[in-house]
């Protein structure tokens, strides 16, 4: 009798089911390290190194009691790779790429738009919260009773980092002055048909910001600004936003404290 699991009969290999470890560590808040510790195997080498064969039977249903599972439903016949449907993936995944789209909400909206109940939410955002919280992950969560939202580690980045982003207009932040002014000019020009007077130095930034629609000869207001304002009647979708073009031009502003999205 020998301590490692027995080759499959089959055609096709028996091979850990990594999403679902993954999972079940997300749910039972093991770190990479626990995970590491329970196997020997580091988390970085899973996909290759992690087999029924390099992994003791013992290891293998110690492994699965930590997390609180069978050590049969951590196994799967091997075949093609499949990405997962949505609809495969656990609350903690889809609450994360919900805040992801949505960035700060309140809480009740969210779980509406989720046609999900509170207290799913509250349990997602649990589980999210402890897998955020390692040294691996950029992001933390953030939830009150008012807002739950994204946030990042303060000092990843440099001030001079921070700024260079900013500079190019590819960061979340409040309009600046001019900014503001360029695009409030822009909409009456379009409204009373008068030609743009915007400089060219104006219009990469501005376009990076998208406030600036991704196409044509002449500067015209984003869709999304115009959907902001009532005057469209959807804003640009993602496919449609994949063709905006780059843009190098920086402009001087005081970027958003550090945190923010």
């Amino acid at each position: 009798m020998t301590d490692q699991l027995a080759p499959s009969g089959g055609t096709s290999a028996v091979v850990f089911d990594l999403m679902l470890l993954r999972t079940r560590a997300m749910e039972c808040r093991l770190t990479d390290e626990d995970l590491t510790a329970l196997t020997g195997i580091p988390t970085a080498d899973f996909g290759t190194h992690l087999t029924p064969h390099t992994l003791p039977a013992a290891t293998l249903f110690t492994l699965a009691r930590a997390l609180n599972t069978s050590a049969e439903s951590l196994l799967r016949q091997s075949g093609p790779t499949r990405r997962p449907a949505p609809e495969a993936a656990g609350h903690a995944t889809v609450l994360h790429a919900a805040l992801l789209e949505a960035d700060r909400i309140h809480p009740d909206d969210l779980a509406s738009a989720l046609e999900w109940t509170p207290h799913r939410l509250k349990r997602a955002a649990t589980t999210l919260a402890a897998h955020l919280d390692q040294p691996s992950s950029p992001h933390r969560l953030l939830h009150t009773d008012t807002v739950i939202h994204l946030t990042t580690i303060p000092g990843l980045l440099g001030p001079k980092q921070r700024q260079n982003l900013h500079n190019s207009g590819h960061t979340a932040a409040s309009l600046a002055p001019g900014e503001a002014a360029a695009v409030t000019r822009l909409l009456h020009h379009t409204v009373t048909g008068l030609p743009a007077d915007m400089s060219p130095e104006q219009i990469p930034r501005l376009a990076n910001r998208r406030l600036l629609a991704p196409s044509g000869e002449q500067p015209a207001p984003h869709p999304d600004v115009l959907f902001a304002l009532g005057l469209a009647a959807h804003p640009l979708t993602r496919t449609e936003a994949a063709a905006d073009g780059p843009a190098s031009a920086p402009a001087a502003a005081t970027p958003p404290p550090p945190g923010a999205r």
